[in-house]
Order: C-alpha cells, then sequence, then structure tokens
C-alpha cells in the first residue's frame, strides 16, 4: 500500500498543511480559506488557475489538516503564519485570493506585508460587522458547541448557499455536509469564529487606506451573509479597487460559480500584466 506523506511545515509554533500546484515558474498565487474551508474546497477554481500560475493553498491554524492548538486565534495570526509559510517556499511577492474569512485574513496581509503583495482578491468578505452578521456568527459559534454535525450544518447552510444552489442540489446535499463535518473540530471553529467577530470592536475599514496593492472585491449577488453594502465598504475605501458583482450567487460563490469567479479574478490578473506593460 502506498503511503501518502502530506506536506507540513511548522510555522510560529504550528504544523501547517500546504498544497502547492502548477509550474514553479509561474507568477505565485495563494489562496486563502472561508471559515469552515479546507484546501480541497479550491477544486473547482484551482484547474482555471494552476496551468499558468503557481498555486499554494493552505489549512489556517485551526483548519481541517493543520495543528489545532488551543487558545485564541486571530486574522492577524493568520496573516503571520502565511508569511511564515511563503518564507518557507522562498516565495517574495504573491497574488493573493481570499474568500470570506480568508478574504479579511488577505486585508489584514496586505496591511501587514504590503512589500510580499502583488495583488489582492477580496471575495464575499468584511472588513467591519454590524448587527445582523454579529449575530449570524454568534447563532453559528452556538452551533458549533453542540459538536452536533447534523445541528451544526442545519444551522448555515441555508445562509451560505443560494435559494438556486440549494434547489439544483437538494438531493443527498446536506446528508453529504453532514458526513464530512463528521471529522470537524468543533472546538477549533469555535476558535475561528471568536477570531472573526474580533472585527466588531477591531475593524479594518479605517485602515483601508493605507492599502497599496492592485485590488479587486468581488461581491455575490445574493450573499446572505455577508451582504453587497460590505464589499461596497471595501471597494469604495481601497485606493482604486476594482469591484464585481456575480450574479445569481450565494455566499459560497466560490464553489456555486468557481467559472464565473474564476474569469474575473482572471482578467483582472491579466489587465495588471496590460498595465505593467
Amino acid at each position: 500500500m502506498e503511503v501518502i506523506i502530506l506536506p507540513f511545515v511548522k510555522v510560529n509554533g504550528v504544523q501547517l498543511y500546504y498544497e502547492e500546484k502548477g509550474p514553479d515558474f509561474g507568477e505565485p498565487l495563494v489562496f486563502l480559506n472561508g471559515i469552515f474551508m479546507s484546501t480541497a474546497s479550491w477544486r473547482l477554481m484551482v484547474p482555471y488557475f494552476e496551468k499558468s500560475y503557481h498555486v499554494v493553498l493552505h489549512d489556517f491554524r485551526g483548519q481541517w489538516n493543520s495543528e489545532k492548538p488551543e487558545g485564541p486565534y486571530s486574522l492577524h495570526q493568520h496573516a503571520y503564519d502565511l508569511e511564515g509559510l511563503l518564507k518557507h517556499l522562498n516565495l517574495d511577492k504573491v497574488h493573493i485570493v481570499g474568500t470570506s474569512y480568508g478574504g479579511e485574513v488577505g486585508l489584514c496581509f496586505a496591511l501587514e506585508f504590503p512589500e510580499r503583495v502583488k495583488s489582492l482578491t477580496v471575495i464575499s468578505s468584511v472588513s467591519e460587522i454590524r448587527p445582523h452578521l454579529k449575530y449570524t456568527a454568534l447563532r453559528w459559534l452556538n452551533a458549533a458547541k453542540t459538536h452536533d454535525p447534523e445541528i451544526f450544518v442545519c444551522e448555515w447552510i441555508g445562509d451560505v448557499y443560494s435559494e438556486e444552489f440549494l434547489q439544483k442540489h437538494q438531493e443527498h446535499f446536506r446528508e453529504r455536509l453532514v458526513q464530512l463535518y463528521q471529522a470537524f473540530d468543533y472546538n477549533a471553529a469555535i476558535r475561528l469564529l471568536e477570531s472573526f467577530l474580533e472585527l466588531e470592536t477591531s475593524p479594518l475599514t479605517p485602515r483601508l487606506k493605507q492599502l497599496s496593492a492592485p485590488t479587486l472585491v468581488v461581491a455575490a449577488e445574493k450573499d446572505l451573509v455577508k451582504p453587497l453594502e460590505y464589499s461596497h465598504i471595501i471597494a469604495h475605501t481601497v485606493p482604486q479597487a476594482q469591484f464585481h458583482i456575480i450574479p445569481n450567487a450565494g455566499h459560497a460563490v466560490v464553489i456555486e460559480k468557481p467559472k464565473e469567479t474564476s474569469a474575473v479574478i482572471l482578467g483582472f490578473l491579466a489587465s495588471l500584466d496590460t498595465t505593467l506593460d
């Protein structure tokens, strides 16, 4: 039987799981996971990028294959973990593509390490938390505290996916998710949600004008978790940010509309090459 050795690197005292795809000579592009995502969650989008880009994926501390230490997590801590991973891989400047929680980590990374960012794409993300979003996150947190995958999945599935997507995939979709989240670390999920909720008292919005990297903000038209107004805030505050809405998509737009989302990002990256020329 073949033994598969997963790639890990110890960063800031934590073992991080990571993957590399595509040619070594391609420009490095890093995908950053949503809060309950894993590297596998990008499988529908990676094929559009791996032919030309050196794609890097990793699970944040507390996620799936990475180590799940005790104690609080933070978005800025994830940013410093990413910087350590890039050092390990000998990557200097990278394109960042983050969705939801990963987009917020991307914003933190671009603020902390601007010299390492060629471009920044934030998808279905926020720079602050208003009451409705706060209570949505608290609902998810309370569901995680039950350690019951059925309760947990049913709490957020209707928030994350659009009605159209759920209608199309309703047969066995919930059951497959419940099965997947049997192996989930709910204590780590609680710490990740608490990390996200820090944006209520420590918003990133006041700092967004400091961002200097070319930035693309992608929103999902039917996002119930982080509605369009949050993407508008980021797009209107980051200097010269580009803004695009993916129609008929819910919060999990990278899963619902991978082709359309990838096309928008690839067009943005191609425009940067033209600008540089």
